[in-house]
């Protein structure tokens, strides 16, 4: 009988061992590195994306969007040209401008009209703002399911969030599961139940209308992964 608890309490101990061990391992940022991964930005061009106007440059190695003096009218995208599903993905973005600026990584991107004013994406966004916006770090689908706003714990985001600076910002997407990190430290841990969801799409990033502001991303990786 002792035996039989003893050994009992061990398999209890292992499984609780693997259980800590796993989520630890879900909460850890990916590296986005090593075999099989994609550099965005391979041989310092922009041939792996499609560029929508003189406002979108690459320099000094990263991909800048800057409106210049004047708000634009409509938001711009610049998208890779490579459709993605489930992957891992990080770039380093530096958000400047001013109090309204707002920009995001949006994935699985599928274009639509949008009030037949614009092409907008449907698809996720990983949300980029000024300190103290709740948009920051939130999930969205803003143009085709604009009830879609999952917020991030703003005191996390607080902390971990540089404004004006550089952040270092990855994503995890695998089936509905999408998970986010700001400079290591994980904020968004999200299942969509939705099945509009989408699955599959080109990647991009945002310059936002109805401000003036400086979006730059360098450093940008993506690791697809199996389904």
């Amino acid at each position: 009988m002792k035996q039989i608890v003893w050994v009992l309490a061990l398999a209890f101990l292992m499984l609780s061992q693997l259980a800590f061990s796993q989520e630890a391992n879900e909460a850890t940022e990916p590296p986005v590195k090593g075999a099989g991964v994609i550099d965005l930005l391979k041989g310092g061009t922009l041939e792996a994306w499609k560029v929508p106007s003189a406002r979108w440059q690459l320099k000094e190695g990263s991909i800048i969007g800057e409106t210049g003096s004047e708000k634009l009218d409509t938001p711009e995208w610049i998208y890779t040209k490579q459709r993605f599903s489930n992957f891992e993905f990080t770039c380093e973005l530096r958000l400047t401008g001013d109090s309204r600026r707002n920009t995001g990584i949006y994935f699985r991107v599928n274009t639509i009209s949008f009030r037949d004013r614009f092409e907008a994406p449907s698809g996720y966004e990983f949300d980029a703002a000024a300190t103290g916006d709740k948009l920051n770090g939130s999930v969205g689908d803003w143009y085709a399911r604009p009830s879609l706003r999952i917020s991030a714990d703003s005191s996390v985001i607080n902390q971990v969030y540089n404004s004006d600076n550089w952040n270092r910002m990855t994503i995890r997407a695998r089936g509905n599961r999408l998970e986010y990190w700001i400079n290591g430290i994980k904020v968004m841990d999200y299942r969509d139940p939705d099945p509009k969801g989408s699955r599959e799409g080109i990647i991009g990033f945002q310059m936002h209308d109805g401000s003036v502001m400086k979006v730059e991303c360098r450093n940008i990786r993506v690791l697809p992964l199996a389904p």
